[in-house]
């Protein structure tokens, strides 16, 4: 048996509640105590000791929403995250396809025009088109609803017509009729299904790529949807069994089944929640609405300027309905995007009306703009809701402006969705955020905006306490992953995946959890991120 002796674990079970060792075995915590208690008792048994010297533990973080083949490609492609510029933007771009042969293909991600201080406008054709004819170019916005691509790639499409592609989308045209060169949600796939599809060694390779990069965040499981965007469901999951596992990659996942891969799952031998210690399949995901920044989400009120634009629905009434139906007959839970409030009305009066069998539950994915009769009128509905606490850091203030003055008056409102009596669990959506648990932490607590970290106070009334915060990536992951009872708290029994910290977010000034350290990540009991030697 291993024993991991004076650390700092937070058990997470009541606020405050901590030891100093833990002991486990064969991936499991075996006991909790006194390092010199578990040290006396089991000392004959005791095979290897992790002396911590006084860090903190916490059970290890899940990001309960994310795409990790996405985020994994978003780490090896060019990525204009952090481009403050069109100008600069633009300039990235010229230079890598400066770098490819002339008819080499280019898939640029995560540009953010509400960043840039020049011009807050989607790239366009015409701009694309200045920095190559001949390279096909696409670039697609951070928030994966909106994508921008070049005259050589518009050439390779075969179908570039609204009956191209299926569900709600758009292809952006001006007052002339002429193509900007902007696609939006289910246009998108025009495009995308243009380039080559993606080779398995190249999928293993991404996962490789994120699941690294998420241990070194402290990050030892993930809720992700990824089996209908690359290689179909068969494939991309078995890219996935091949990866994951205590000899392999110990990283725990449970993937979302993309409604367009109902018939696939059915087919084949998967089961939900099978109880694989490292991969499993979860409820059926939905789009419902697109988002805020490409003024797609589904808005009572509209948008400013225009309050007759309501947003986009990306499946009729009856269609969205036929598709919770098509879930419930398959056994299956269902997971909804829901940007705008008009859409969380829509969703939760089907949802009350087509409820999952019993023990399951629905997840409501993101639901930023509510109002306290819609939070009342989901109460009692058996629904967790997947939020993303960075998302307010990254959409406030601009996201006020786009909505206008009539936005609805709830927003972010997690502590009042708390009150209500519901399950809450956090993640980052990544790569659209970058998938640091604590920025999120620090967004959750301080209701602050990424652009004025010391200023205004966004509904600080819907803030959460740092216990609160810490719970949506440990036992409120673990609620909705169906794991209450074995992972998300430090107990006898449960998994033994720890993150463990260099400072004590109890104990430092909110403004400072932001930047907390991880020091290691320890997955089904094995070390893999170690910031220092112990």
């Amino acid at each position: 048996m291993k024993l991991w002796k004076n650390g700092q674990f937070y058990q997470m079970t009541t606020e405050g509640q901590k030891v100093s060792a833990v002991l486990t075995k064969n991936g499991k915590i075996m006991a909790v105590g006194e390092t010199a208690d578990l040290e006396k008792k089991y000392q004959d048994k005791i095979d290897e000791t992790i002396d911590l010297a006084g860090k903190i533990v916490f059970p290890g973080f899940v990001d309960a929403h994310i795409h990790l083949l996405w985020y994994g490609q978003a780490l090896e492609r060019l990525n204009l995250n952090q481009t403050t510029t069109k100008k600069e933007a633009l300039l990235l771009i010229a230079n890598r396809v400066n770098q490819l042969a002339t008819d080499e293909w280019l898939f640029v991600e995560g540009y953010d025009e509400n960043k840039w201080s020049d011009e807050q406008t989607l790239i366009s054709l015409t701009e694309l088109d200045e920095i190559s004819r001949t390279n096909p170019i696409l670039v697609r916005r951070i928030d994966y609803h909106s994508v921008s691509i070049n005259s050589q790639l518009l050439e390779h499409i075969a179908d570039f017509s609204d009956q191209g592609f299926d569900g709600g989308g758009e292809i952006v045209r001006n007052s002339t009729g002429e193509f900007t060169g902007v696609l939006r949600d289910n246009a998108t796939t025009l495009a995308i299904s243009a380039f080559p599809p993606a080779k398995d060694s190249e999928l293993k390779a991404w996962l490789e790529i994120a699941i690294k990069d998420l241990w070194s965040k402290g990050i030892t499981g993930a809720h992700s949807e990824d089996l209908h965007y690359f290689n179909g469901f068969a494939s991309t999951f078995a890219a996935f069994r091949e990866t994951l596992g205590a000899e392999q990659l110990p990283f725990r996942a449970q993937l979302l089944i993309h409604h367009a891969e109902l018939e696939a799952f059915s087919a084949s031998n998967e089961k939900f929640i099978s109880g694989d210690d490292f991969l499993e399949l979860g409820a059926m995901k939905i789009f419902y609405d697109g988002t805020v920044g490409s003024r797609t989400a589904l808005m009572s009120a509209g948008y400013a300027n225009d309050s007759n634009e309501k947003g986009l629905q990306i499946h009729t009434d009856v269609v969205f309905e036929n598709l919770v139906k098509a879930a419930r007959k398959a056994g299956l839970p269902v997971a909804i995007h829901i940007l705008g409030d008009l859409a969380f009305s829509n969703v939760i009066r089907c949802l009350r009306k087509n409820p999952p069998k019993e023990g399951q539950f629905d997840r409501l994915i993101h639901t930023p703009w509510l109002t306290k009769a819609l939070v009342k009128e989901a109460t009692g509905l058996p629904v967790v809701f997947d939020i993303q606490p960075q998302f307010m850091a990254s959409d406030l203030p601009w996201a006020l402006d786009v909505l206008g003055e009539t936005h609805p008056p709830l927003a972010f409102a997690w502590k009042s969705l708390l009150d209500a009596g519901f399950h809450l669990a956090g993640g980052s959506d990544a790569p659209i955020e970058v998938p640091n648990p604590f920025w999120a932490i620090h967004a959750a607590v301080t209701r602050s905006a990424n652009t004025d970290l010391d200023g205004v106070k966004y509904w600080p009334e819907e803030a959460l306490s740092v216990f609160e915060a810490i719970q949506l990536y440990t036992s409120g992951a673990a609620f909705a992953s169906y794991k209450p009872d074995s992972r998300g708290q430090i107990k006898p029994g449960f998994v033994a995946d720890f993150t463990i910290l260099a400072e004590d977010p109890f104990h430092i000034e909110p403004a400072k959890i932001r930047n907390i350290a991880v020091e290691m990540t320890v997955v089904n009991e094995q070390i893999v991120h170690q910031k220092s030697p112990y």
